[in-house]
């Protein structure tokens, strides 16, 4: 097999991975009876952190989506009773993002949730260096710089 081969090869299978990562993420799941959640809904709840108070510009930074995302996620988590928003005393045209009681508990499960599957994946990945995941985070840069800034 060719170069261009093994790269036509390597980028089917990264967009397979990529198409079922998406998946992942966007399938619902029922954290608590009667309660479902997105798993970006779960990240945005720990992007908040249990002590933050962050503002909504710095939500978007955190987890790398517009403004607008931000403020979806925000008003749907604020709905089923996990985030309350305010406008920041400091600069009242900032808005901030702080995690009720029901939004803590939520955020220390996935925490921990989080950790097991990192456990989990570290011992499918155990054929792997650890030099070996260092060049695979290179690649998923790398990636990741050649479809955002090259057109």
């Amino acid at each position: 097999m060719d170069r261009i081969q093994l790269v036509e090869e390597l980028l089917s299978a990264s967009r397979k991975s990529a198409i079922a990562q998406m998946g992942f993420w966007e399938r619902p799941r029922e954290y608590a009876p009667g309660d479902t959640l997105y798993m970006r809904e779960a990240h945005f709840i720990v992007a908040v952190g249990l002590e933050g108070h962050p503002t909504m510009s710095e939500m978007a930074r955190r987890l790398n989506v517009t403004q607008g995302a931000v403020t979806q996620t925000a008003t749907r988590l604020e709905n089923k009773g996990y985030v309350v928003r305010a406008k920041d005393p400091k600069d009242r045209r900032q808005t901030t993002v702080a995690l009720t009681e029901k939004g803590k508990k939520l955020c220390a499960e996935h925490v921990r949730y989080d950790q097991s599957q990192y456990r989990q994946v570290s011992q499918w990945l155990g054929d792997f260096s650890d030099e070996d995941l260092a060049l695979f985070i290179r690649y998923e840069q790398n990636k990741r710089a050649m479809f955002t800034t090259h057109e």
